[in-house]
């Protein structure tokens, strides 16, 4: 009764709060909190302020029994603050992680803002890796028959992982919200949870290794001349260069997608198609049956991120898939064919055991993630942050 702003209130649902006599004898530098106060608890006492001497926001101040909301100034800054309390309720709310970058900022040229700005910023941090190796003579004589140096090899791993902070800088210019989002729904990189995933997968993948060297009749073929650099720099290059590609295709673009998309589930299953076909683009190979093997590292990342909140267990995956490939190709010979270019060819049986082996690891990662509490109970519940 008597409260002009009252409707406002209703609007926003604010709790109620006590307020003191004592309070208004000391007006604040910023009326606007007291102001909402006042404005709820007046309409309680029968719509007069109690109180002498509460300030207006231009410095003057109401007598008893006058309401101190009724100007257009006093009405502005309620509002105001009303409204910046539902923003930032609304931006604290827990999403899953296709929906990230969803908040109630979002705007639909957004996301376009962060795949164009993700492409720009690669070639430009690219380009920048590219320069000291060219003038150091460091880069391949023949792109096309790639003879994989230690040089070389260091370069390749170098300018893939320039789409970490290329995918980083898109998503904070883009959408104005910490880059740690795009690694999980907490706002940062797990690494004890990432380190866990490895472990976890690592020893399967020496199995799935050996079943390929069996069953495809492989044989021991001479080491490359500078194996020992090339197995340093592949310790230490290789996983930035697989975290690249996932912060990159399963970070900024599944985000990117989802962002668009108001079903959390539509958007996961879009979001996943969209990453799955821009990788396997990525990596040249017009063959079906390679579409399937990498592919499924995509899908099966792709989901991780849906049931544990974030790309570490993506990371883990692409990481020791990596390694343990590049390792095998150094020691035992055939290097250059553990490379995926524009002539790798695959086979159904290739194809059907990449399928198994991730979702062997997927399933044991979803096991170690649910006794960790990091995914919640049930079989596609969507970890939120």
């Amino acid at each position: 009764r008597g409260c002009a702003v009252w409707p406002e209130l209703l609007r926003y649902r604010p709790q109620f709060i006590t307020i003191e006599a004592e309070v208004t004898r000391h007006p604040p530098r910023h009326p606007a909190p007291l102001l909402a106060w006042a404005a709820i608890a007046a309409p309680l006492l029968g719509g007069v302020v109690l109180a002498p001497g509460l300030a207006h926001a231009d410095g003057g101040s109401c007598e008893v029994g006058q309401t101190p909301w009724s100007s257009p100034d006093h009405l502005g800054g309620l509002r105001a603050a009303l409204a910046a309390q539902q923003l930032a309720a609304e931006e604290a709310r827990p999403r899953p992680y296709v929906h990230q970058m969803r908040g109630p900022r979002h705007r639909g040229w957004r996301p376009l803002v962060a795949l164009v700005l993700l492409l720009v910023l690669t070639m430009l941090f690219m380009g920048a890796v590219t320069v000291p190796f060219g003038l150091a003579g460091g880069l391949p004589d023949d792109f096309e028959t790639l003879d994989l140096s230690v040089p070389t090899q260091l370069w390749m791993n170098l300018t893939l992982a320039a789409l970490i902070p290329a995918a980083m800088l898109a998503t904070r210019v883009a959408y104005g919200r910490p880059w740690g989002r795009l690694f999980s729904v907490t706002g940062r990189l797990r690494w004890g949870w990432l380190l866990q995933c490895m472990a976890v997968v690592a020893p399967l993948w020496v199995a799935y290794l050996a079943a390929n060297w069996l069953v495809f009749g492989q044989e021991v073929l001479p080491r490359p001349e500078a194996w020992i650099g090339l197995l340093v720099v592949t310790l230490l290059t290789t996983p930035l260069q697989a975290a690249g590609e996932e912060v990159a295709f399963r970070g900024l673009v599944v985000q990117a997608v989802g962002a668009w998309i108001r079903s959390p589930v539509v958007a996961l299953a879009v979001s996943t198609a969209v990453s799955a076909a821009t990788f396997v683009a990525a990596h040249g190979s017009m063959d079906v049956w390679i579409w399937i093997d990498i592919g499924s590292l995509a899908v099966a990342a792709c989901w991780l991120a849906w049931r544990t909140g974030g790309i570490e267990a993506g990371i883990a995956l692409h990481v020791v898939n990596n390694l343990a490939v590049t390792f095998a190709g150094i020691l035992l010979g055939g290097l250059e064919e553990s490379y995926v270019d524009t002539e790798t060819t695959g086979s159904p049986v290739s194809a059907a055991m990449s399928v198994v082996v991730m979702t062997i690891a997927t399933a044991l990662i979803l096991w170690l993630a649910r006794r960790r509490g990091i995914a919640p109970a049930g079989r596609t519940t969507p970890s939120v942050g």
